[in-house]
Formats: C-alpha cells, sequence, structure tokens
C-alpha cells in the first residue's frame, strides 16, 4: 500500500486536493491473472495502482506476449483517457496478484484536469518517464550483454517488487516474464539463471527467484 504523497501523479497538488481527486475514482479490485484492460480497446478510463502489481505486455503479430513493464503500487496506465479523441490502449494489462485499484473514467478524468491543472503536467511527466525507460532499454538491447540485460531486470525487479526473506530477496517472476523484460530468450534466461544458481547467486523455484548476492549477478 502506498500514501497518496508518494503519488507521480499527485505531485505538487494539496491533501485537500488528492482526497477530492480519489473521492472521484471507483475503488476496484481484480483477480491474479485478470485483464483489466485490453491493448487497441479505447482508452476509457485512468487506473491507479493502489496494491499489488500489473504486467503491462503486448502481442505480437506471431502470438509472442512482450513483457513491457511490471507496473507497482503508485504507478498508472490509460493516460490516453486524458485526450478528448480516443485512442487505443497500448498495450494489456493483467493482474499478477489480487490488486486494488483507482478507476476515474475519461469524462471524469478529463474534469478534473481542468479543476487541477497539476494532473496535466504529472500524466506528461510519467509519460516521459516511460519513454525514458523504454529508451534505456533500447539501449541496453543494442549495447549490452545478454547476462547484463538479464541482470538489470532481476535487479530493478528486487527493488521495486521484492521482500525480504531469510535468504536474501524474494521476487514473483516467471522465467519467460523475465526473459520477456530482459529481451532474451527462454533458453538464454535459463541458462543464465541455472549458472547464478549453480553459483549460490541466487535460488529459483518454480514461478520464484529469491537473489541472495545481487553484486554478483555480473561476475558469476
Amino acid at each position: 500500500m502506498i500514501s497518496p504523497a508518494s503519488v507521480e501523479l499527485f505531485a505538487g497538488l494539496e491533501e485537500k486536493q488528492i482526497k477530492n481527486i480519489e473521492a472521484a475514482a471507483t475503488r476496484r479490485e481484480f483477480e491474479k491473472s485478470q485483464v483489466i484492460v485490453r491493448a487497441d480497446e479505447s482508452v476509457k478510463s485512468l487506473f491507479l495502482i493502489k496494491a499489488g502489481c500489473v504486467d503491462y505486455y503486448v502481442t505480437t503479430e506471431a502470438g509472442q506476449e512482450v513483457l513491457l513493464r511490471r507496473l507497482v503500487a503508485g504507478d498508472v496506465f490509460g493516460v490516453g483517457s486524458l485526450l478528448s479523441k480516443p485512442i487505443g490502449y497500448f498495450g494489456t494489462a493483467q493482474a499478477v496478484q489480487h490488486i486494488r485499484v483507482l478507476e476515474w473514467k475519461d469524462g471524469v478524468v478529463r474534469q478534473l484536469a481542468r479543476t487541477y491543472p497539476h494532473l496535466v503536467e504529472n500524466a506528461l511527466r510519467t509519460l516521459l518517464r516511460y519513454l525514458a525507460l523504454y529508451a534505456k532499454r533500447h539501449i541496453r538491447l543494442v549495447s549490452n550483454t545478454a547476462q547484463e540485460r538479464l541482470a538489470s531486470a532481476l535487479s530493478s525487479l528486487g527493488s521495486r517488487t521484492g521482500h525480504a526473506v531469510g535468504t536474501g530477496v524474494e521476487v514473483n517472476i516467471k522465467n519467460e516474464d523475465l526473459a520477456s523484460l530482459a529481451d532474451v530468450s527462454m533458453f538464454t534466461a535459463s541458462r543464465l539463471l541455472k549458472n547464478w544458481e549453480r553459483n549460490r547467486v541466487l535460488e529459483k523455484s518454480r514461478g520464484k527467484v529469491v537473489i541472495r548476492c545481487p553484486e554478483k549477478l555480473l561476475a558469476a
């Protein structure tokens, strides 16, 4: 769970204004693996994740799902709802586990934006941050090794979504999703994970990775 003050969408707004904006939202919950929105559907809502994680992915023409980002509490999607002319969602959003979100319908979002102009600025800032992340990902794809990309993806997940256990930081992630985030093949991801496990850098089980020595991800 996050505090409203830490949400990028609410930056520069007063506590009373944030409460008014949240009061205009519908509180919704989604179960694990439930699809929230689908790519190319007309953008009708803005969503703010209050608790849990959401996988945001696109599907290639060949049917392969490419994970763009694992969104966490405080992240938003559906910023296109601020536009007067509808566009499609860029990707499909799916709940990783039971999640709670705030949803503002497009008409409500635009009215709030007129009342609180900071919302528009913050939404643009969010889009630019996502764009910067994708640019960095592309740069890693053309300049970093597969091991460096996988280490970066795993480290990022650990810092954003991991939780402490007795032997390290546990991350809930499937091999295919981790491979997708790192832009490597499933074979390469499995090989590198097994190598790290042999060197006691991490522990791997079905759908989980425990990072024991993050500083050794590149050295192993």
